[in-house]
Order: structure tokens, then sequence, then C-alpha cells
């Protein structure tokens, strides 16, 4: 029989556990894991202690109910491609945001949570994976503006956030090679890249004009996602019209049977 020990209290007057047996230390409690694993091609980058950085990601991503799944596999997708937290050598991009991108997209009605704990000039290197997602979620605000007002004139029973554009697509294949062609390219290349891809899958389709990403755009998009061939044909031509020196990551984002 186990000898009853006294019990002994800290400075605090907090009761100090004497443990008889091994068996009988509390095991520390697991962090629940999303089953999501990053793209093959990344997987040497998040392997080892970097998992752990992985599998964090992953549970602030799916956990915010405000996500669609479009915009989860975007943020994912974007996250891994970018090399996750490390910080790009000789750069400021963490998670592949610039400190450029940072100071263009902060704002009260972007990212108040970044501006609340960090104040109005938040660094790169400030940021935790928490502060990545509000990121993210402010970059697209911006690049998916115009679609996203035109949608509240026409809705006064809900508001729309830009990121939101992601889930309204039709496809989250196609809304994560968008999102990832904007994000990489930046708006302006990044519409551009994506207008031409649509007017090579779909010659009759209505864009709007120039190369400005607006509510044409989605819905000449929402077209596309209907018909599986258009679909393949746009990852592949918008793949093909990506920068030549990231083979492994256009190939990420073409059109596969199975993910």
């Amino acid at each position: 029989m186990a000898e009853n020990n006294p019990v002994r209290t800290d400075a605090t007057g907090r009761m100090i556990h004497d443990w008889d047996r091994e068996d009988q230390i509390p095991v520390p409690k697991r962090k629940l894991t999303t089953g999501i694993e990053p793209p093959a091609y990344r997987n040497d980058v998040f392997k080892g202690e970097r998992r752990i950085e992985w599998d964090d990601w992953s549970r602030i991503v799916e956990l915010d109910p405000t996500l669609s799944s479009a915009e989860k596999k975007a943020f994912h997708d974007i996250f891994a491609a970018e090399g996750g937290m490390k910080k790009a050598p000789g750069g400021s991009a963490v998670a592949g945001i610039l400190q450029k991108t940072l100071d263009t997209t902060k704002s009260l009605e972007n990212t108040p949570e970044i501006l609340a704990k960090y104040g109005k000039n938040p660094k790169t290197t400030d940021l935790e994976l928490q502060d990545i997602k509000e990121v993210y979620k402010g970059f697209f605000n911006d690049a998916f503006k115009g679609p996203a007002q035109k949608l509240n004139e026409k809705n006064k029973a809900r508001a729309f956030k830009g990121y939101q554009i992601l889930g309204l697509i039709g496809d989250d294949r196609l809304s994560s090679s968008i999102a990832d062609i904007l994000f990489r390219e930046g708006t302006a290349k990044g519409s551009e890249l994506i207008i031409s891809a649509i007017r090579l899958t779909d010659t009759d389709a209505d864009t709007g004009r120039g190369n400005v990403f607006g509510s044409k755009t989605l819905s000449a998009l929402q077209k596309i996602a209907k018909n599986p061939d258009q679909t393949r044909n746009f990852l592949e031509f918008s793949a093909n019209a990506r920068r030549g020196d990231e083979k492994a990551r256009n190939d990420y984002f073409r059109f596969r049977d199975k993910e």
C-alpha cells in the first residue's frame, strides 16, 4: 500500500503534490490536430520540429468559423508555398508577407487586431501565427474590394468581406490557385494573369474593363467552376503563365484528379 505523504504547501499556500509512482504523474494534454498534411512538395519544409508549426497553423485556420473551405485551403496552400514562419534570408518576408505588404494592408478595417496588438507600425518579424491569418484576410479584403462592394450593394442582409469572395467562386482548387497568384504576383500583375487565363479558357467570357479583378471577373470564374473541362483548362493556362523559376509551386496548382 502506498504511503500517504503529508500535505505540503508552497509560499502562496498552494498544495504541492508528491507523486509516489510514475503512473500518478498527469500526462500533458495533446493539442488537437486537424489531419491536414502540407502539400507533398513542401514536406521537406515542415518536418521535424517544424511539423509543430504546421499543425499549429492548420488548427488556427480550421477552427476559424468565418472561413469557408475554399479560404481554408487557400490559406494552407499559401502558407506552405511561402515556407511558413521562417524569415526569408536577407528580406522582410514572413509567411510570404513582405513589410511593404503589411504596410499597405494594415488598417482599422482590415487588421484591427494587429493594430491593437502592435500599434501603428507593426513589423513582419512581430507577427505570430494568429496574426498571419489576419494579414491574409486583410490582403484579400483589398484584392477583392470591388466585387465585395458590389455584392454588399445588392445584398443588405449580409456584409461580405473581400476574403470571402474566395468561397463564392465554386471550386476550392480554382479559388486556391487564384488566391496564390494574387498573393505571389500582387493584385495588379496577378489580376492580369488571371484574366488572361479566363479569356484563354472561355473566349466568350466578359471579364469587365481592363485587367482589374471586378464583379464580372468573379462571374466569369463562377461559370468556369461549373464546367470541369474549363476548370482543368484554367488551372493549366494559369500555371503555364506563372514565373518560370518556381516549377514545383506552379505544378502544385495544376489540375489534379486527386488531391
